[in-house]
């Protein structure tokens, strides 16, 4: 009979387990896979984003979808300045990057992972590999956890953190929702979120690895503006990625869901109004009479753009400037201000950086991630509905959550 039993090894369950270990508690950690973080090992391009330096709690939790409020209790008990001296106590250091991206100074994954896995084990929790849980019974006070391979375990307490949909060659599956749904919580549908977007448009092959430091994205449903956000971008040869493509994507992804038909509109030179481009135009066009319409619209945008610019004009790319009429410098200015991409559907959950939805926060003690359903169980991390942006916001919560099931 265990006091805790914690089931998945990912930062929340090796949280959870080391600090429940850490109280004194009697606490066994369960890992399906063969090993201890297989998805922090892949995060910040296995660099580790681990958290975000905003210090600013409120500012931080704005960078979740709605149900992040819910993280203001753990946040206020267990926030990134507790992290990091957490790991800097166990001979880890870190460095600010950009938008407040913290990360390892070794830029190594496994250096978090090896202080985790080592805080479990010398806390005195026991962790088992290759144990895949297959039920939880409670019986009275009891929990009962079979496991496939024939053996099961007994607990008076049980965490949680089985992790969402993404990445499920990381021993995330979704059991967790079944599991919850199966004991009378309400799970959220989970859908992709920090995800690629797939475009309909043909030349995209054309246009892979073409990026933008600052570009600003309009998303339409029906000819209707829904969303607008601006920053880092990037084309694929699928269609179009980039922090600021990732962060709108649950969006995308709920509008197409409604039926809607969507499309993306670009713009490419966000630094400068309709007015200033024009006055820009107008002096190139003024100082370079007998230059091309294609290398002149390469002082502007990357030259693999101005074929299909000029096709959606549309205008010879060999007339000189000044043949271009006023009609065909105006179209120009405004496909350089919105050049518009049809969206056909985001990149599946599996491929997704995070499972947006999950198991209802309503349901869950904010304070110590205990259910309001079942007495005894307890959550922590992507299984819970909650879902930030990129920059180390997923980590933290998964991290803070992960502590506060640990001690509750």
């Amino acid at each position: 009979m265990f006091d805790v039993i914690v089931i998945g090894a990912g930062p929340a369950g090796m949280m959870a387990a080391g600090r429940s270990a850490e109280l004194g508690n009697k606490t066994l950690l369960l890992e399906k896979t063969d090993s201890s973080g297989k998805k922090l090992l892949l995060s910040g391009n296995t660099r580790c984003n681990i958290t975000n330096s905003c210090e600013n709690l409120e500012d931080f939790i704005n960078n979740f979808s709605e149900s992040g409020k819910f993280l203001r209790n753990v946040f206020s008990v267990f926030f990134n300045k507790e992290l990091l001296r957490f790991f800097r106590k166990r001979g880890l250091d870190f460095k600010v990057e950009n938008n407040g991206k913290v990360f390892p100074v070794t830029d190594r994954a496994g250096d978090v992972l090896r202080i985790l896995v080592k805080y479990v084990k010398d806390s005195g929790c026991q962790i088992l590999y290759r144990k895949e849980v297959s039920d939880i019974i409670k019986q009275g006070d009891v929990f009962e956890i079979p496991t496939k391979d024939n053996s099961a375990y007994n607990a008076k307490k049980i965490i949680l953190a089985t992790g969402g949909l993404s990445y499920p060659q990381t021993g995330s599956t979704g059991f967790g929702f079944h599991i919850a749904k199966k004991l009378g919580h309400t799970v959220i549908k989970p859908k992709p979120g920090l995800t690629g977007i797939i475009l309909k448009n043909n030349f995209l092959k054309e246009w892979q690895g073409v990026s933008f430091e600052d570009a600003e994205i309009s998303v339409y449903a029906d000819d209707r503006l829904i969303h607008k956000d601006r920053g880092e971008m990037i084309f694929t040869h699928f269609g179009i990625s980039g922090p600021v493509m990732l962060h709108m994507s649950h969006i995308v992804y709920d509008t197409l869901d409604s039926g809607k038909e969507v499309f993306l509109s670009i713009d490419f030179k966000p630094n400068l109004n309709h007015h200033e481009l024009g006055l820009a135009f107008q002096e190139e066009f003024k100082n370079n009479p007998a230059k091309k319409i294609s290398n002149a619209l390469k002082e502007f945008v990357p030259a693999r753009l101005v074929k299909r610019i000029l096709e959606a004009v549309p205008v010879e790319k060999d007339k000189r400037l000044a043949q271009v009429s006023k009609e065909e410098k105006s179209v120009i200015l405004e496909k350089l201000k919105g050049f518009k991409l049809i969206v056909e559907a985001v990149k599946p959950i599996r491929e997704a950086m995070v499972t947006c939805g999950g198991i209802s926060v309503k349901e869950i003690d904010p304070k110590t991630m205990e259910s309001k359903i079942v007495k005894g169980l307890y959550f922590a991390g992507e299984v819970i509905d909650i879902d930030g942006r990129t920059g180390g916001y997923n980590l933290q919560a998964a991290f803070s959550t992960g502590w506060a099931a640990g001690g509750g």
